[in-house]
């Protein structure tokens, strides 16, 4: 009840509190990980914060720990030139009834969080910068792992987000260099009559062509990246994942890190039992170090298991909600970069298997994911890889054979905010923003379709004698043919009584086949 007295519907609360007059930049979110089977949500700031929250009914009076780690570890020569930290109140605050957060964690130098992961079942979250990455235990609120990936020939990492002078400079200064270059290969050579300098130039040109022979003909020559590019100690991806990292017979937890300079960090993690998690402390050592030699960005890293399927998600097997990853087997590596995938074996790194998409259609990788697709008619299922390109394109590739399946057009290529907003589920599903307010949402399972099926219900009293027509259907035929996709409603009737079914197991948003296309629902009246 409100305060003049009348029922409101739905019955909205307030949870949360925004204030949208804050032009503090350093208060901005940019990643979130929710575990949503112990209620616990790690959330990554502007300034390097890192907030630990847990799902509480009732309201709270706490006091929020707080720990300030070092990336750069001391490193001489090395000074911030961004935006400070924001500072931690000493004193109890009062949070209402939902998340609440209880440990702080404040990255020095105070830069975006550009990666983070927690993993519940272990009470650990890993968070990453542009300056390196790190592992904290939330459950002792403590540090147990700090690295500095930060290259000393980058200068554009010490500037922060928020000054681009530099960047500013150094892309007009290569653009008048590649104008320069440009112009000076298209001169023409002086002619010699010199019969030396002829041979030497048939001999640069039969080695070029004999180069370029050596490619295949579908396959485009792709330069390998300078390692000093800037931002190449980006953290772009975590990974917590329970493998075979040291030796074949002994699997245990591990933490993947993976740069914008295409280096992988593998780590490997000593975790005590549960019933000394409180006494022991959880300890850190590299194990592996891999740099690939295109040095593309690292935007996806996966273990797969035995037979081909990627591990579970922590809590979901507890949860009987996964079935157990096959341990017996040899486990493999897929890293994703933005330019093609590669599958390594474990525990001995070497390649497997390899698929270049650059080099195939000159895209780039911006969103991957691993989706289960099931067959609607038969008891068949399989996990695949969803690759969203920078052309709008999402690829379907299978796993473990990295064959290449089916290919959409989804998102117009000029709509880089859509691109950059693009989520999958675990089904694919997928979301996107088409304007800061609206989302679309598509399908590429033929299981789980999104169009949708709306049926109004009537109470008794208020039909007509007289059913209305409704596009050359009555409404007593357009009932029973929605009452025969009972799985697709709303709400269902059982017994005379009012049964709620799935309210948003399927889409508002329909797809047909035709790509994304918006639909508004119209009132039933």
């Amino acid at each position: 009840m409100n305060q003049v007295g009348e029922e409101e519907w739905p019955p909205l609360r307030k949870i949360g509190c925004f204030d949208p007059y804050s032009d503090d930049p350093r208060l901005g979110i940019q990643k979130i990980h929710l575990c949503k089977y112990s209620g616990f949500l790690a959330v990554g700031g502007t300034a390097g914060q890192v907030l630990v929250m847990e799902l509480n009914d009732e309201a709270a009076d706490l006091m929020v720990d707080g720990m300030i780690v070092d990336l750069l570890q001391d490193q001489p020569g090395f000074r911030w030139k961004g935006h400070e930290r924001l500072n931690r109140k000493d004193e109890s605050v009062i949070f209402p009834p939902g998340f609440q957060p209880f440990v702080v964690v404040q990255c020095e130098p105070p830069a975006v969080i550009t990666s983070l992961v927690l993993h519940s079942e272990w009470k650990l979250v890993a968070f990453g910068t542009s300056h390196g990455f790190g592992i904290f235990d939330y459950q002792q609120k403590q540090q147990i792992l700090l690295r500095c990936t930060l290259n000393p020939t980058d200068q554009l990492a010490l500037e922060g987000p928020l000054s681009r002078v530099k960047s500013i400079k150094k892309s007009l200064r290569q653009s008048f260099r590649r104008i320069r270059r440009s112009r000076v290969s298209g001169r023409k050579p002086p002619t010699s009559s010199s019969a030396s300098k002829v041979d030497d130039a048939n001999a640069r040109f039969d080695q070029d062509a004999l180069h370029e022979m050596e490619l295949a003909p579908v396959q485009r020559k792709i330069e390998a990246r300078s390692a000093d590019d800037s931002f190449t100690g980006f953290v772009r991806t975590l990974y917590f994942a329970d493998t075979y990292l040291k030796d074949g017979s002994h699997y245990g937890p591990s933490l993947w890190a993976g740069t914008n300079g295409g280096c992988i960090y593998a780590y490997s993690l000593r975790i005590p039992s549960v019933e000394r998690r409180m006494e022991e402390t959880v300890f850190a050592e590299p194990a592996k170090e891999i740099q690939l030699m295109h040095r593309a960005p690292v935007v996806g890293i996966f273990i797969l298991d035995g037979r081909g399927i990627p591990l579970p998600e922590p809590l979901e097997v507890a949860h009987d909600l996964s079935k157990s990853p096959e341990m017996h087997g040899s486990h493999h590596l897929l890293v994703v970069s933005e330019e093609q995938f590669k599958i390594f074996t474990l525990p001995k790194v070497s390649t497997k298997v390899k698929l270049k998409l650059t080099a195939l259609d000159g895209s780039r990788v911006r969103k991957v994911s691993i989706s289960n697709f099931s067959s609607r008619t038969e008891e068949y299922s399989e996990s695949d890889l969803v690759v969203l390109t920078n052309l709008g394109d999402i690829h379907i590739v299978s796993l473990p054979l990295l064959r290449p399946q089916q290919r959409f057009s989804c998102i117009r290529k000029e709509d880089v905010s859509g691109i950059a907003s693009c989520v999958f589920t675990r089904y694919g599903q997928g979301f996107y923003l088409i304007s800061p307010s609206e989302f679309e949402r598509f399908s590429l399972s033929a299981k789980w379709v999104v169009e949708p099926q709306c049926v109004a219900e009537v109470p008794e009293g208020n039909r007509n004698s007289r059913p209305r027509q409704i596009k050359g259907m009555n409404r007593t035929a357009l009932k029973s043919r929605a009452s025969e996709r009972s799985g697709w409603m709303s709400r269902e009737v059982v017994d005379g009584e009012r049964k709620t079914g799935k309210m948003m197991e399927h889409a508002l948003l329909n797809d047909e086949g035709r790509g994304t296309q918006r639909k508004r629902l119209q009132d039933i009246g």
